[in-house]
């Protein structure tokens, strides 16, 4: 079998290091913060979202002010358009989710394809309410399947590949010392 010389190694290590990274497919994981904190009316609002391609979803976390109460009988709604205004803007009801404290919206909502968003809230309440907006970027899902598992463990064969490689030559040096 014939072995790499170290200057060999070093230049594949290198250039894996190097070489650009593919571009990050989408957002994997819960969904992340667009808004937070944001006073609305008689609301303290945040926005969270997942904006994946097909289905995207939003979540709105409404508190009361300090020293006020939640008003009951919200209704929330999320209102999403791309950027390019290429589509009209689609209104989405938000339900209510179960909390100890406060209160929590859901709702889903159809990205079309990818790209930016232009995402409404609309929060309205017997005691008033209003309107926060924000961008989003409506990203694939981030499944690869198979490749995925490839590409992803591609980096832990590689760290193993030169953990054996390290062994065997340690192995041969004292083999070599001892004859």
């Amino acid at each position: 079998m014939r072995r790499l010389g170290p200057a060999s190694a070093l230049l594949a290590l290198a250039a894996g290091l190097l070489l650009p990274a593919p571009p990050a497919l989408a957002h994997l994981g819960p969904p992340f913060p667009i808004l937070v904190d944001r006073r609305v009316g008689p609301y303290v609002a945040s926005v969270w979202t997942d904006p994946n391609i097909g289905t995207g979803i939003f979540y709105v976390v409404l508190e009361p002010p300090p020293g006020q109460r939640l008003p009951t009988r919200t209704r929330v709604r999320i209102g999403v358009q791309p950027v390019s205004k290429r589509l009209p803007e689609a209104l989405y009801e938000a339900a209510p989710q179960p909390v100890h404290e406060g209160a929590r919206y859901y709702t889903a909502v159809a990205f079309d394809r990818g790209g930016m968003w232009r995402v409404r809230v609309l929060l309205e309440g017997p005691e008033g309410g209003g309107t926060l907006t924000a961008e989003v970027e409506a990203t694939p899902a981030g499944t690869l399947g198979p490749i995925g598992f490839v590409l992803y463990g591609f980096p832990f064969v590689g760290v193993g590949f030169l953990w054996i490689k390290a062994v065997l030559r340690r192995r041969d040096a004292r083999q070599a010392g001892t004859r």
